[in-house]
């Protein structure tokens, strides 16, 4: 091919579009020119849907993931900065993200407490630095299959998981850090692992080891003083034992005497005029006063009307020690077993009724997911006991508040609604804001206990119009 060089110095535009057109001169030879504007009037393929099935589950998910940026980092809470103590493929990693936000928004109720800090929570941290405790939390995460809070089952998954935190875990005992604090927050791990399945004895075996592990610490009191976050959990997992056996809480009311409920308890602005209960003993009046106190405060801070004197919300590890405290007071001064049990009928309902309120106020993993056999039958057999005309605004409160958090919407209705219809005849009660004045000057807490009040009151209101 001939090259030819161009090598005038003088160079018009002109002269430039005429070496252009030169140059490309054959290479478009035979075409016609491309329109510059889109078509209009083009007719595309028709695609045909009709044999085309619908992806797999799997595939779905495959896709999903497929598509995810697999980022050690979420920028719409405070995990962004977290990373795993053990190498886990992307599925996971969104699951654990997820199942630990949900977790620790769960435990505290964000009607009553301030919202968690999850970058200081001790609790996140270690399944964010310990193998043992990630693990753990897999199984508890992976015991929903639904969701979290909802039906729960020991799945194939959960039982991968725990068994890999029972091996190292038996490695952390077996070392010099056998009573660390990572070691004593994966004991007490693997027994809440338990009691999500109400697999009580076996519970129990991890919270015996537990005990011995905070008496070589120096004891609860100690911990307390060291470690405050971590100490709440093995407190709370005693008082939960002490519900399920009947027994007195593992640990003693000297062990938590830094815990004060005067001092934890908010202080109610302005001061409420509730109703008094003639004839209690002056321990359990006390406890009953208190906690009348506590029902009034936490309404006040959950109104969905804000007032001027509308108290804020509470720290959430203020909320856990206010309302252990006040269920250790009410379990030291009574058991739930039959031996320590009062001999005045008022009194043993009274007493029962207000720790069945504590029970619904217990930081747990989803509502409801606590089953309180042992206090369900002695509050049953305490309510058929109690002899109506002697307090009846007592056993109204019985009957609302034992329907509200630990008896059976199902096995106790015919006799409850009975129960209820009779007492609400002899007070002639006709509507539910009379039945709820009665309720809130007694002890009552509005946004928990609202809807399966008013379930009970439809239910005696349509015995009332068939009878």
């Amino acid at each position: 091919m001939l090259l030819q060089f161009v090598t005038e110095p003088n160079i018009t535009p002109r002269d430039r579009r005429l070496i252009r057109s030169h140059v490309m001169r054959g290479k478009n030879a035979g075409r016609s020119r491309p329109a510059r504007t889109p078509l209009k009037h083009q007719n595309l393929p028709c695609i045909s849907l009709a044999n085309k099935k619908d992806p797999e589950p799997q595939e779905m998910l495959e896709l999903e993931l497929k598509h995810t940026l697999s980022l050690d980092r979420l920028l719409w809470h405070e995990l962004t900065i977290a990373s795993f103590p053990d190498h886990v493929g992307p599925q996971t990693r969104r699951f654990m993200y997820r199942k630990l936000h949900l977790i620790s928004k769960a435990l505290y109720p964000p009607d009553f407490c301030s919202e968690v800090d999850l970058s200081h929570y001790a609790w996140l941290q270690y399944g964010l630095e310990d193998k043992a405790y990630f693990y753990t939390i897999l199984a508890i995460s992976s015991s929903f299959p639904t969701h979290f809070g909802g039906p729960r089952t020991i799945s194939k998954e959960a039982l991968t998981h725990i068994s890999r935190a029972y091996r190292l875990t038996n490695e952390r005992l077996s070392s010099p850090e056998a009573c660390s604090d990572k070691a004593i927050a994966i004991v007490t791990m693997l027994a809440v692992f338990q009691r999500v399945h109400h697999q009580h004895a076996i519970g129990l075996v991890h919270f015996e080891g537990l005990k011995r592990m905070i008496k070589l610490r120096g004891g609860l009191e100690k911990l307390m003083q060291e470690h405050r976050v971590l100490a709440q959990k093995p407190w709370r997992l005693a008082l939960e034992f002490a519900l399920q056996d009947g027994s007195m809480p593992s640990f003693s009311l000297d062990e938590v005497s830094a815990v004060s409920i005067t001092n934890t308890r908010p202080k109610p602005s302005p001061k409420p005029s509730f109703q008094t209960i003639p004839y209690l003993s002056p321990p359990l009046h006390s406890h009953f006063t208190a906690i009348q106190n506590l029902t009034y405060t936490l309404n006040t801070i959950s109104t969905p009307f804000p007032s001027f004197h509308q108290p804020k919300k509470i720290d959430y590890l203020d909320y856990s020690d206010l309302i252990s405290a006040h269920l250790h007071h009410l379990l030291a001064y009574a058991p739930l077993s039959p031996t320590h049990r009062q001999t005045a009928p008022l009194d043993d309902l009274v007493h029962l009724v207000l720790v069945a309120i504590m029970t619904t106020l217990m930081p747990e993993y989803g509502k409801g997911q606590s089953r309180y056999d042992l206090l369900a039958g002695m509050l049953r057999d305490a309510m058929k006991r109690m002899a109506l005309g002697k307090s009846d605004e007592v056993m109204m409160w019985a009957c609302f508040v034992g329907w509200a958090t630990v008896l059976d919407e199902v096995d106790d209705e015919g006799w409850m609604v009975a129960l209820a219809r009779n007492v609400c005849e002899r007070m002639d009660v006709e509507s539910w804001e009379e039945v709820k004045r009665v309720l809130c000057g007694l002890g009552w807490i509005c946004i928990t206990y609202d809807k399966p009040g008013m379930r009970l009151w439809d239910r005696v209101s349509s015995s009332n119009n068939t009878t």
